[in-house]
């Protein structure tokens, strides 16, 4: 007797532990089916048998799995819809779920932010770089955001300004949802453009009150002590009157052809020359011009043609603000050289000095408006600071370049290339 109750309890426990394997595989398939979202479990499984309640909780998992998928294949059709009808858009477009996993992003934001890699499916804070746009999203979000917002976002190539609309999508039912839509317009270019026309603004008042200062300074002397002031010293101040009255029409003068130049439209008409002809003519002009200054002149031409479309008139500009240029800030016994040569498709002429030379690190910005090399003494010679700006502009228009060659102490050379007349270019 003892024996068939250790044997049925014997049964038993394995009876129940057979259940206890078989369910607790059950539990593991239930697991492994959510998570890979795939239908759970089979009639042929056998846990049926174990418990009753296992087909229905088949069932009911199966159901849940199907639910989940159809989710994912409608929330994939939108974004499709979606990804095609803002694909094209050349505003950038960027959806968010509510938990800031980046669901959409079209063409335009690629480009805008540069993004090479993959940025789908990724957080929206390891994206874009802006604790401004996280604000504006929060702000979105609970309706309390503005119609627009200027946002800064910093990368490694610099700053990108754009002007950000956002809204929720709220009718989407799905996952994750609202999902948030955001339109980017990038203004970077309005931002530069305004910091230049600041500073252009900044340093046109600056160039024109130190002659107007001037001015003002001498005419109230020679007016308030007209009767005691001494007439050579009447004389003195009245040149210097002169010279500053001078120096701000050259200053504007300058001013207005820079705005000619900057215009869409300018005033460029070419004709086709022999650079080194129309070079020979100006030799006894300029230097005549520079011996006037105690400086010598060599002109440097080869003995081929160099065929070129140029504006004799615009580019005489040019030669006279390189020469200009070479007599103020060289002294008196500084060799001038003029001349020209082929490289490959471009025809170059420069105008070369043994003078003083730039510094390195000043040799990026001497095209740009405004900027000096020795400020005090470009104004000591009357510089406005803008003629190798317009040398530059004169140069781009004749679809050519500028570009300065200088070590100190070895003197300067402005070298301004262009394009060989195409007619001869194949020669």
């Amino acid at each position: 007797m003892p024996y068939l109750i250790i044997a049925g309890l014997a049964f038993a426990l394995i009876f129940l532990y057979w259940q206890y394997r078989v369910q607790r595989r059950g539990m593991a398939q239930l697991a492994r089916s959510l998570s890979e979202r795939k239908p759970f479990l089979s009639e042929d499984d056998g846990l049926h048998r174990v418990h009753s309640d296992w087909e229905s909780l088949r069932m009911a998992g199966n159901a849940l799995i199907e639910s989940f998928n159809q989710l994912d294949r409608q929330q994939l059709n939108q974004l499709t819809q979606l990804e095609a009808a803002l694909g094209s858009m050349q505003e950038a477009v960027l959806i968010i779920d509510r938990n800031n996993y980046i669901l959409l992003a079209n063409n335009a934001l690629h480009d805008m932010f540069a993004r090479d890699q993959a940025i789908l499916g990724k957080r929206v804070e390891r994206v874009l770089h802006s604790a401004a746009f996280l604000d504006f999203l929060k702000e979105v979000r609970t309706g309390k955001a503005p119609g627009q917002r200027e946002i800064e976002f910093v990368e490694s190539g610099g700053s990108i300004w754009v002007e950000a609309t956002g809204g929720d999508l709220p009718e989407l039912q799905e996952v994750n949802s609202p999902w948030t839509l955001f339109v980017l317009h990038d203004i970077t270019r309005l931002k530069r453009l305004e910091a230049v026309r600041k500073e252009f603004v900044a340093n046109v008042s600056h160039e024109l009150k130190t002659p107007l200062s001037a001015i003002k300074g001498y005419v109230e002397t020679l007016i308030d002590d007209h009767e005691t002031l001494p007439a050579p010293e009447r004389t003195r101040f009245l040149g210097i009157v002169q010279r500053n009255c001078d120096r701000l029409q050259h200053i504007l003068e300058d001013l207005l052809e820079l705005s000619r130049l900057e215009s869409r439209r300018p005033s460029i008409q070419l004709v086709s020359k022999d650079l080194s002809h129309w070079l020979k003519s100006l030799e006894v002009e300029i230097g005549i011009r520079l011996e006037q200054t105690g400086h010598p002149f060599r002109l440097d031409l080869p003995a081929m043609n160099l065929p070129v479309e140029i504006d004799p008139f615009r580019l005489n500009q040019v030669i006279e603000n390189l020469i200009e240029n070479a007599q103020k800030y060289t002294p008196r016994g500084t060799m001038v050289s003029l001349g020209a040569g082929r490289v490959g498709d471009q025809v170059e002429f420069w105008v070369a000095d043994t003078g003083p030379g730039i510094p390195k690190m000043d040799l990026p910005h001497v095209f740009e408006r405004f900027y000096r090399v020795e400020k005090g003494r470009s104004r000591e010679t009357g510089g406005t600071g803008l003629g190798l700006s317009i040398v530059k502009h004169i140069s781009e228009f004749h679809s050519g370049g500028v570009r300065a060659e200088s070590e100190e102490g070895k003197g300067t050379r402005i070298v301004v290339s262009l394009p060989v007349s195409p007619s001869l270019a194949g020669k």
